[in-house]
């Protein structure tokens, strides 16, 4: 009985790990808005897994950055978040 409780309990703890627990959900998507922070971004998505920036000199627009969330693996999702001068300026969800 210990045994079997103890496999079960492995199992469980699998499927959470490669399903449940990501942040990566169209609702934590949903609720990143223009004008949010990096860190406010990071809070509902998790940190992202690739991210890369470009600057214009003479056009005044900053730093631009985009941030790209990949689980195509689990469920087939690709986030990007785009941000001027550290805020979100865009969004969008694929899968």
């Amino acid at each position: 009985m210990k045994y079997t409780l103890h496999r079960l309990a492995v199992a469980v703890m699998a499927v959470m790990l490669f399903t449940g627990c990501s942040k990566l959900t169209k609702e934590n998507y949903d609720q990143v808005k223009v004008g949010m922070t990096k860190d406010q971004v990071i809070e509902l998505l998790g940190k992202p897994g690739d991210k890369s920036e470009t600057e214009i000199p003479g056009l005044g627009l900053g730093k631009l950055e985009s941030w790209t969330w990949n689980n195509v693996g689990y469920g087939g999702k690709v986030v990007m978040v785009s941000f001027q001068n550290g805020k979100v300026s865009d969004k969008s969800w694929h899968e």
